[in-house]
């Protein structure tokens, strides 16, 4: 082989590293993501056999471990006996590759201590190269009746204070309805308005520009998650800010996005 052939090598390799090290790290983001799911995230295989659940998911169900799940059939382990068949059918019309009617597909869940909850679940699938269906992934939350909304969102928020991140939570109207003793201390630090709940989030932090908007606008209109990373100056700091929005759905709409900032500059590490 050649000098130039081996150079040629050399600069392939590198390319090669180069996007192997982007993918791991969108890899990471998304574990990070996933991890603050509040609800349930499964993947099964062709056969309903589950390949990942989130520990969140898990503990919903009742289990003090993801290892008590991986493995199993999900249709045995986790749905009542009298809708197993029907759901087994919903399954296999998504394997087909009949995604658009179910979407999004209510159904109760049987957990651990033979309870049931009622879950919103939106469903994907993933397809091979031959473009056959091999993999269903779908992510729930509970649906909750008007009157234990607030006692659920109460029992979410209380996870969030032991958190290092700045989180607040928004609804469909843009007005906050919770922050977080993080996100509150970063107010003070940078002089901004504390008392917020209630009011439209734009109108507040003035500072915050269309595209943010639009990443919004997006979640509460598709349902998907969004990472980004944005930058604010705020008097003379620039402020480097890793932004996670996650949807909050009530059956198949988006009614509150919760956001979870992490700051890169350190500047608010006090």
């Amino acid at each position: 082989m050649g000098e130039e052939e081996i150079k040629k090598l050399q600069n392939l390799l590198a390319f090669k590293e180069g996007e192997i090290k982007i993918l791991k790290r969108e890899i990471e983001n998304y574990k990070k993501l996933i991890s603050y799911f509040p609800g349930i995230i499964v993947v099964l295989d062709r056969y309903g056999t589950i390949e990942y659940i989130n520990e969140i998911g898990a503990k919903i169900l009742g289990y003090f471990s993801t290892e008590e799940l991986l493995g199993k059939n999900w249709f045995e382990k986790c749905i009542p006996e009298n809708i197993r068949d029907s759901l087994k059918f919903v399954f296999n019309k998504i394997i087909e590759g009949h995604i658009e009617e179910f979407e999004y597909y209510e159904n109760p869940i049987e957990t651990k201590f033979k309870t049931q909850k009622l879950i919103g679940w939106r469903n994907n699938y993933i397809k091979d190269t031959s473009e056959n269906v091999i993999k269903v992934f779908s992510y729930g939350c509970e649906v909750l009746k008007e009157s234990v909304k607030k006692e659920k969102i109460d029992d979410l928020t209380k996870i969030f204070e032991i958190l290092p991140e700045a989180i607040h939570i928004i609804d469909k109207d843009y007005k906050v309805v919770y922050l977080n003793e993080t996100f509150i201390k970063w107010n003070k630090i940078l002089g901004l308005p504390v008392n917020v709940i209630g009011k439209n989030i734009f109108e507040v932090y003035t500072f915050l520009s269309e595209k943010v908007k639009s990443e919004y606008e997006k979640v509460f209109t598709t349902g998907d998650f969004v990472i980004t990373q944005e930058t604010n100056i705020l008097g003379d700091k620039e402020i480097i800010t890793e932004t996670r929005k996650i949807p909050i759905f009530e059956k198949n709409k988006v009614v509150y996005v919760i956001t979870f900032i992490r700051e890169i500059t350190h500047f608010l590490d006090l």
